[in-house]
């Protein structure tokens, strides 16, 4: 059995080496960033609701104008998210009842 002889290695292109550090550097630097990223956009995605109660002569477009009033929002967007959200058509609200309404 041979005696262990240990290996010496040597970089022998220092520029080359260092471009392999730097690019491996930006990639572990890359991915950080959109591992974070991706969790920015899933938090972006949530929104708020808010429970309302219909009135006399409300209708879901200024329902969504009243609560939004500041938001630069498609209201027919936000009408289809009601219906979505509520599982509801423009026929289905009467006075008295309750439902939820994305706040953007």
């Amino acid at each position: 059995m041979r005696g262990s002889r240990r290996h010496h290695y040597r970089i022998a292109n220092p520029f080359r080496f260092f471009v392999f550090i730097l690019v491996c550097m930006m990639i572990i630097v890359f991915a950080g960033i959109s591992i974070v990223g991706a969790a920015d956009a899933q938090a972006a995605d949530i929104k708020t609701y808010r429970q309302v109660v219909i009135q006399e002569d409300d209708n879901l477009w200024n329902i969504v104008e009243r609560y939004n009033p500041d938001a630069s929002i498609n209201v027919r967007d936000a009408v289809y998210d009601i219906y979505d959200i509520n599982d509801i058509d423009a026929d289905d609200i009467q006075p008295g009842d309750t439902i939820f309404v994305p706040i953007y």
